[in-house]
């Protein structure tokens, strides 16, 4: 492998052609069952990916100091009849708490397929919420946990995420795929992002039955679990997350990347609810630009 500049952000880098680079990464959204989604892209015959699910090598907090070549080794394990190489790191869509991805992607994989997985705004903010308690590392209320770190809104803005990339790639690029569609209709998603990346779509995962590391059914530590009992309102939050998602559309204007829903999302948390109302990229009325599984190819849904 052979690279000709400086690992910077939007450096041109010049890679000669190879045949183990990936040629598509899931991008997101955390929490929106990108993990189930790893696991039933593995099986097929005809997909590779890493056994650590999220490489992060775009994130420079992690492995882009490693250089190329590293890249490119953790997809040796590929073989000839492995056509579609790919990892899932939910980091690629955390802005602005982790910057310049876009950049980087397009500098070493231009012609990079983008796989994004969309969850409801809220619903992803609570289970974020959820799992970052089970992890130890949020100790806050919901309202002030949501009203004073900007990341749980953040990476819910769905549209704000994907003007970082409208620079660099065309929304020919992207699968969006409604996370109800995945856990509801899982077969025929599958079809749609098997034939989105060139592969067999008459494959059927052995393990198509399953779902994976749900924040819900992680098994907490007994002393955090009690401190999880304590706080307010998350008793409310667990029973009344909205249900809800406006069907993604396949083509929309292209300046537009906003996302979500005929009714801005409503939140137990009154302050977080005033946030998510002057939010408009977490709260528009459109939707992403690009390819949607499961949707109508030449309709948007009514206002």
């Amino acid at each position: 492998m052979d690279v000709s500049a400086e690992r910077r952000p939007g450096a041109p880098v010049t890679v000669r052609p190879t045949t183990r680079l990936p040629n598509f990464l899931v991008i997101g959204a955390m929490k929106a069952g990108t993990t189930s989604l790893w696991h039933y892209l593995r099986t097929h015959p005809q997909v590779f990916m890493p056994d650590v699910k999220e490489v992060m090598f775009f994130d420079p907090r992690h492995n882009w100091g490693r250089g190329v070549a590293w890249y490119e080794s953790q997809f040796q394990g590929a073989t000839d009849g492995q056509t579609a190489r790919g990892e899932a790191s939910t980091s690629y869509t955390k802005f602005p708490a982790v910057r310049d991805v876009p950049a980087r992607i397009a500098s070493i994989l231009p012609d990079v397929r983008l796989l994004y997985v969309l969850r409801h705004p809220i619903e992803r903010m609570q289970s974020h919420y959820l799992y970052a308690l089970s992890r130890g590392k949020e100790r806050l209320p919901i309202e002030r946990a949501f009203a004073e770190d900007p990341t749980y809104l953040d990476i819910s803005r769905y549209g704000y995420q994907l003007e970082q990339y409208s620079s660099y790639f065309s929304p020919q690029q992207f699968l969006f795929i409604d996370s109800r569609d995945l856990a509801d209709k899982r077969a025929e998603t599958l079809r749609t992002i098997f034939r989105f990346l060139g592969v067999d779509d008459g494959w059927i995962s052995p393990i198509v039955d399953r779902e994976f590391f749900r924040s819900s059914e992680r098994r907490m530590k007994p002393a955090l679990a009690q401190r999880l009992r304590r706080i307010p309102g998350l008793t409310a939050i667990t029973q009344h997350a909205p249900r809800s998602v406006r069907t993604l559309a396949r083509r929309l204007p292209p300046n537009r990347w906003t996302w979500i829903g005929r009714d801005c999302p409503t939140m137990s948390a009154n302050s977080s609810r005033r946030r998510c109302a002057r939010t408009s990229h977490a709260c528009d009325r459109t939707c992403p630009t690009g390819s949607t599984a499961g949707a109508s190819p030449d309709r948007r849904p009514p206002p």
